[in-house]
């Protein structure tokens, strides 16, 4: 009976802080059982609070695809996912793993890595089985090291290793010479397992796939970084009305050529989503934006705000409102939306590192019906953040970050996971 009693308790008290509480700054609701005991009560419940979690979020949820001829966006909303999945939940997944289970003659991949995904691993590993030339490309350190361990369960599939201290950080595939899907979005259990915010993209244009072939094979000959020629494409016109531009780092100096002047320009609204911010030039461009009237929002990664205070509160300060996420899922997306006809979005974080050190890649694409579909994606993600977090920021893994804290995986990255963080300790 008391053992009872214990879960109804908890299951309360959650119900409480995730459904009832609004301000949820604080909480200061006590029960009299030890800590340990509740933080083993709350983990064998955390199905049921991720239901939740989830129900909490049906309100915020979005169309996970839009076509415009030839192009396809894949935007994934973390408020639809409770957790991090070892299945492929993201649409872009799903559409990428039946493409590769229809492949006739060929696949080549350009990822940081693959983990926790193994219908992914099946289905490239099925398409070598039955005949299609499979070839990859993925980031490890100097000595050969891969942090996604999975990517070596490939058998038989040539992959080449850039072998650098800076990443091979692409998440692109090309499907039989005439299908391309890129994006923000990791093959991994919090990317293709739908937790994170993430954006993907498919192109089928001969101009725009022969420039990331080319970009793939001069790296599986082993050719990265600053050795590579720039592949990177001019404008090329798409469906009548939509433009498209596919642009790679370091060769292609992404931010000058492509971002910078895009905002620098900008007359009405800028839309910026974001994992990381590290660039000073970047804050100062959206700083003299919102000087000359252009309405600026940012959504920023949790732990972004907190690794990088400085330049969320110099935001902040010139009146920019940036909004820090709270989902559990990070917000992994490297997406620009500019007076609602340009979209900038790809693999390259808006740090130094992105554009002058690693293998990058980003499209630039103009079209008015393709930047409103994601604008009001960004919206939903905007709106369903409290109006708090314009002021303050809710840790990665934390009470105030939904889903954190029973999501079996360590969000801050400080070797503490769930209940064993002081974040998620709940304060008697």
């Amino acid at each position: 009976m008391k053992k009872i009693l214990s879960v109804f308790v908890v299951v309360l008290l959650y119900l409480f802080v995730f459904i009832f509480d609004e301000d949820k700054t604080e909480y200061k609701v006590k029960i009299n059982l030890p800590k340990e005991k509740i933080e083993v009560k709350i983990q064998k419940k955390d199905k049921a609070l991720n239901v939740i979690k989830h129900q909490q979020n049906k309100a915020f949820l979005y169309p996970s695809v839009f076509e415009k001829g030839n192009i396809v966006l894949y935007p994934n909303n973390p408020n639809e996912f409770p957790y991090p999945s070892f299945e492929p939940k993201a649409k872009a997944c799903r559409v990428l793993i039946n493409k590769i289970n229809n492949a006739k003659k060929s696949i080549d991949f350009a990822v940081y890595g693959i983990d926790s995904q193994d219908e992914l691993i099946f289905a490239l590993n099925n398409a070598k089985k039955r005949g299609v030339i499979v070839r990859g490309v993925s980031d490890s350190n100097e000595i050969g090291e891969v942090a996604y361990k999975d990517v070596l369960k490939l058998k038989n599939i040539p992959i080449t290793l850039d072998n650098s201290r800076y990443i091979m950080h692409n998440k692109f595939f090309i499907i039989d010479d005439i299908y391309l899907l890129t994006g923000t979005m990791n093959m991994t259990n919090t990317g293709c397992g739908g937790y994170n915010g993430n954006l993907m993209v498919s192109v089928e244009n001969k101009t725009i796939i022969n420039a990331y072939k080319q970009e793939f094979e001069q790296m599986f000959k082993g050719i990265f970084k600053k050795n590579k020629k720039d592949f990177s494409t001019p404008l090329v016109q798409l469906n009548n009305d939509v433009e498209i531009k596919a642009s790679f780092s370091p060769s292609g100096d992404i931010y000058e050529k492509i971002m910078a002047p895009s905002i620098k320009n900008a007359k009405k609204n800028i839309k910026l989503s974001i994992f990381v911010l590290t660039r000073s030039d970047l804050k100062k461009d959206l700083i003299d934006a919102k000087k000359r009237g252009v309405d600026v929002k940012v959504i920023m990664d949790s732990l972004s705000a907190k690794n990088y205070k400085n330049h969320l509160e110099e935001l902040r300060q010139n009146g920019i409102k940036v909004k820090v996420e709270n989902w559990g899922g990070k917000n992994h997306e490297k997406t620009i939306s500019i007076d609602d006809e340009i979209l900038i979005t790809g693999s390259a974080n808006f740090s130094y590192n992105a554009v002058l050190r690693n293998d990058e890649n980003i499209l630039f694409i103009k079209n008015r019906e393709i930047t409103k579909f994601y604008n009001g994606f960004f919206g939903t993600l905007y709106s369903s953040i409290d109006d708090k977090y314009l002021k303050i920021s809710p840790l990665a893994e934390s009470i105030e970050s939904k889903g954190s804290c029973f999501d079996k995986i360590d969000n801050d990255f400080d070797g503490k996971i769930d209940f064993l963080d002081s974040g998620c300790k709940i304060k008697q």
